[in-house]
């Protein structure tokens, strides 16, 4: 009995291993059959489009949203792209709070300047400030307007590196902040001692009158009734008031030292430009005859402007770079103004040779060959230099001015 036991178990025991060594046969034949099933579900579960068929899909889905929240086909495709392309996502949000969304990706209800009116005389660029008539200006989707020549730049370019978007942002702000109205106020004002309105001072002598009805008379140096004593030459300190102001005017001196050299080089990019133009619809045609040199071989003139063009766009925007740059990094404001200099006076130099040395040959009536040639090289050289000088400005500038740091830690 105890070896039928014995015999049974094994049995049992060898009918267990034949069984499981089946089991697992099948069950291995199991798994690769489900792996095939789920490889050719994976192959089943997309479809490969055509261009075609996607720009098919991208018009249905534009007209979708565009008549569901009765807005323009540009501005759904201004929403789509925010949103990744999911309509639900656009209805949803949109349905939710309109102006959020408005507010998010840029979109007016209404135009800030139409273009149409006929009282509308000019028109201020939103990236230059500078003042166009509307025939000059472009109309975005979103309702803002920009010059031609920085909507151009816009999309043709990186327009404000290298900067990044968020400094750009607090620059463009600063620049139209009402709070530096009130700053340059509390710089150039002071109270009248009387009705404590604001006075300018419009002449040199210290003896100032407020204006009807109020008609005080007063010294501009004490705030005190005219004549003062006499000793508003002396410091006696303690004076918030005036401490305040000072404070005020050292702030407005160091933000207009950056704003208009902001603004002077983008002044000069703009004439750049048109230079640009007139060379090449004018005077290349013009120098090409004097020269007897076909005009494909004049093209190191057009390289040098747009060289010009360039390097005023990134100089404008390190002005910002500057302003923002934190005061007690002394060595890196150092580093800055070092490298912004060398670029500064290497692009002064090439602006100067090709607006004022290279114009003349165009001019002039002798023959200037000989002058002609030596300034090509001058010319090509200084659009070299100059153009390593910005390469290394920039360079420096996207890094946050680490070399400073590395030359630290040796």
């Amino acid at each position: 009995m105890d070896y039928s036991d014995d015999d049974s178990m094994l049995d049992t025991e060898s009918g267990e291993d034949n069984s499981y060594s089946d089991d697992a046969v099948d069950g291995d034949h199991g798994f690769a059959e489900d792996n095939m099933d789920k490889d050719s579900a994976s192959q089943l579960s997309y479809v490969v489009l055509k261009e075609e068929d996607i720009h098919k899909h991208q018009r249905t889905v534009i007209e979708q949203v565009s008549t569901v929240l009765s807005i323009s086909q540009v501005e759904a495709i201004v929403l789509l792209l925010h949103y990744q392309w999911c309509a639900s996502k656009v209805e949803d949000e949109w349905f939710t709070d309109e102006d959020k969304v408005r507010k998010t990706v840029g979109l007016l209800k209404e135009p800030i300047v139409d273009l149409n009116h006929r009282e509308v005389m000019n028109i201020i660029c939103g990236i230059c400030f500078e003042s166009y008539p509307p025939k000059d200006i472009a109309t975005v989707s979103c309702g803002h307007t920009y010059c031609m020549a920085c909507w151009t730049g816009y999309i043709t370019e990186d327009a404000h590196g290298p900067l990044d978007c968020d400094t750009v942002a607090k620059w463009i702000f600063k620049n139209n902040d009402e709070s530096e109205n009130t700053t340059w106020i509390l710089a150039n004002t002071k109270p009248c001692p009387n009705c404590k309105r604001q006075i300018e001072k419009n002449q040199g002598c210290d003896h100032m009158t407020c204006s009807e009805p109020c008609n005080f008379e007063f010294c501009w140096m004490c705030l005190r009734a005219y004549p003062c004593p006499g000793d508003c030459n002396k410091f006696k300190g303690g004076d918030e008031a005036e401490n305040k102001r000072e404070m005020a005017k050292t702030s407005l001196d160091r933000y207009m030292h950056y704003y208009e050299r902001w603004v002077s080089n983008q002044s000069s990019r703009l004439m750049a430009m048109r230079d640009l133009e007139t060379l090449q619809t004018v005077q290349l045609k013009q120098l090409s005859v004097k020269q007897n040199t076909p005009e494909t071989q004049l093209q190191f003139i057009v390289d040098a402007w747009l060289q010009i063009i360039e390097c005023r766009r990134v100089l404008k925007w390190t002005f910002a770079y500057g302003y923002y740059l934190p005061q007690y990094e002394h060595a890196k404001k150092q580093f800055f103004e070092y490298l912004q200099g060398e670029a500064q006076v290497g692009l002064e130099r090439l602006h100067h040779c090709a607006e004022v040395e290279f114009k003349q040959f165009v001019s002039k009536t002798e023959d200037p060959s000989k002058d002609f040639d030596d300034n090509r090289m001058k010319l090509t050289c200084l659009t070299r230099v100059t153009k390593t000088y910005f390469k290394n400005l920039v360079k420096a500038l996207e890094n946050g001015l680490a070399d400073v740091e590395q030359m630290r830690a040796k």
